[in-house]
């Protein structure tokens, strides 16, 4: 019997935004708005794609070139899915978009996903953060989001230093739940 994703899904607001409070400034955007791009930054960051509607995670992502968050989401990422939501409404029929949308921007499109972004200090730290992210979609749901697949499992320090910040978090967020059933109960 197959698992129904919202069992094991991570969401972009409570779980992602959530555990990284204080540490990073998340901002979204939605891939139908034509000024998304002109509100990215040009500098390294993470980011996240998330469903519309559920809030489900599809994919974590980074963006550590030189161009940054502005290039890698809004020159490529926002403009692709904006281009497979105007092909839809255009009529296109399932065998066009199979042949010609990558798996990623068939996805955004079809669960109506939006972006969730953060700049961080510099694209070694995006690069970490990406990791941290991936780590807590395996702590959360024992999986990586449907679109990331598993070809980046890495075990070297830095994915090691990626499940201690998970479990810090998981911890914090197990602490937040038992307070909230504790003051429900009282």
């Amino acid at each position: 019997m197959p698992i129904v994703l919202g069992v094991l899904a991570l969401h972009a607001i409570e779980d992602v935004i959530t555990a990284t409070a204080g540490e990073l400034e998340w901002t979204r955007s939605d891939p139908l708005d034509p000024d998304a791009r002109a509100q990215l930054p040009w500098a390294p960051g993470v980011y996240v794609w998330s469903s519309r509607l559920t809030h489900q995670v599809l994919y974590i992502g980074k963006a550590s070139g030189k161009t940054g968050l502005r290039s890698r989401l809004g020159s490529q990422e926002l403009r692709w899915v904006r281009e497979g939501h105007e092909a839809v409404e255009a009529g296109v029929d399932d065998a066009y978009v199979a042949d010609h949308w990558e798996s990623f921007s068939r996805v955004m499109v079809t669960r109506d996903a939006v972006v969730w972004w953060a700049p961080t200090a510099d694209a070694a730290a995006a690069r970490q953060w990406e990791r941290n992210l991936l780590q807590l979609a395996i702590r959360e749901t024992s999986t990586v989001p449907i679109v990331n697949g598993g070809a980046w499992w890495n075990r070297s320090m830095f994915w090691t230093a990626a499940r201690s910040w998970a479990q810090a978090a998981a911890g914090r967020a197990a602490s937040r739940r038992r307070d909230a059933a504790l003051t429900e109960a009282a």
